[in-house]
């Protein structure tokens, strides 16, 4: 037989007391309690307000065509060239001219670079040990934080065989925040901005001048092998996967995040606090009134 509720009666309990008394202090500081302690708790653990943020995105990278590669025997004899023709004049007696390939490769087709091979092939070159090259790159970001530079990158390699092959990923290196909407173009100008001060430059100096930018590139070497080859060839093949980039939030993006940790604290204290003041009346540990209503219907 199903039972069907026709009356209900419920009571309410209020707790009452005077504005200068104990209950009141102890009600007043309960409301603050729930109010503030989570501010606190959010501030000191160093998470509520966020000033440094991380998002994804696949530069657009190009190669220049500048680059500077700089050889050297086993018996410690140096050969040298580079796209600048001031500076191979001033090298002309230890200039060795190669054929350069680039291969630029869109594998999922989205109109963005994910590779780059770059092959330089020499003629009549044996004995090889060594190889630097200085490779200049065009960085491109665009979808949060809009920066466009000129990025170095400078590969050593040590050389067994008639033929080298480096293989690495580009990665952005960040010594700050971008700010997001912000054009970032301190660095979009030529490494060498005058051919004529090629005379005094080098590796050293320009490795140095590298060190000191805020904003650079690396390459994460995944392999390097050695081949047989008729001609003494040097082949890069650099990856450009997607970059950790670092950005420092707007006022209402900080404010969402500080916002949410905010009211999820809240919840926690609002529980404890509304357990101990129900204790607190209940069990009459503070003097008040208590009054009991009844409701019916």
């Amino acid at each position: 037989m199903t039972l069907t509720t026709v009356y209900k009666k419920t009571s309410e309990t209020k707790y009452m007391t005077p504005a200068c008394s104990v209950a009141m202090l102890f009600h007043i500081l309960s409301i603050a309690t729930i109010i503030v302690v989570p501010a606190i708790v959010g501030f000191y653990t160093r998470n509520l307000w966020v000033s440094e943020m991380t998002y994804y995105e696949q530069p657009d990278v190009s190669f220049k065509y500048n680059l500077i590669v700089q050889l050297q025997n086993t018996g410690g004899e140096s050969k040298l060239w580079s796209t600048w023709s001031y500076y191979n004049t001033l090298v002309q007696d230890l200039l060795s001219v190669p054929s350069v390939s680039v291969d630029d490769r869109d594998t999922d087709r989205d109109g963005v670079t994910d590779q780059l091979n770059i092959t330089l092939q020499f003629q009549d070159l044996k004995d090889i040990k060594s190889c630097q090259t200085l490779l200049i790159f065009q960085y491109k970001l665009s979808e949060l934080c809009d920066l466009v530079m000129e990025t170095p990158l400078y590969i050593t390699s040590t050389v067994t065989d008639q033929g080298v092959v480096v293989l690495g990923d580009l990665s952005l290196q960040q010594r700050q925040t971008l700010q997001p909407h912000n054009p970032h173009t301190v660095y979009n100008s030529s490494l060498i901005q005058d051919p004529s001060l090629l005379q005094s430059y080098d590796i050293v100096e320009i490795l140095t001048s590298i060190s000191e930018r805020t904003l650079s590139t690396k390459l994460d070497e995944l392999y390097s092998t050695c081949s047989p080859s008729e001609h003494f060839t040097v082949s890069y093949i650099i990856n450009i996967p997607q970059q950790s980039i670092r950005y420092e939030p707007g006022f209402w993006e900080a404010m969402k995040y500080a916002w949410i940790q905010y009211i999820t604290l809240l919840v926690i204290a609002r529980y404890v606090v509304c357990a101990v003041r129900t204790f607190v009346f209940q069990n009459m540990i503070l003097t008040t009134l208590r009054q009991n209503k009844e409701k019916s219907s």
